[in-house]
């Protein structure tokens, strides 16, 4: 699986979320099997299928982003869950989230 996680998503405004996912339903190149909103970090976390060029996914978003800096956009390496947390991976740092 790809994942992609957007860091401050939850801060948006409602209809900016909405006008987001209208975006994502319209892009040839993504298509989203699952998204998980993690709370305690202010984030969506979106799973993407086996098929996608994540990297060209991630340049979709950050394009659709362009004008609000306070989302950050990331490729997740690799995700390890357990029974009391989750922990991301990204390039060279560790994030873990309590679920």
């Amino acid at each position: 699986m790809k994942f992609i996680y957007l860091k401050n998503y939850l801060d948006l405004s409602r209809e900016e979320k909405l006008n987001f996912f209208k975006f994502l339903g319209n892009a040839d190149n993504l298509s989203v099997s699952h998204q998980r909103v993690i709370f305690g970090e202010n984030a969506l976390l979106l799973d993407f299928k086996e098929d996608t060029n994540i990297e060209e996914a991630k340049r979709t978003i950050e394009s659709f982003f362009k004008t609000i800096p306070e989302i950050s956009v990331y490729v997740v390496n690799k995700i390890i869950q357990n029974k009391d947390s989750l922990i991301l991976e990204f390039n060279h740092k560790k994030l873990r989230v309590k679920q």
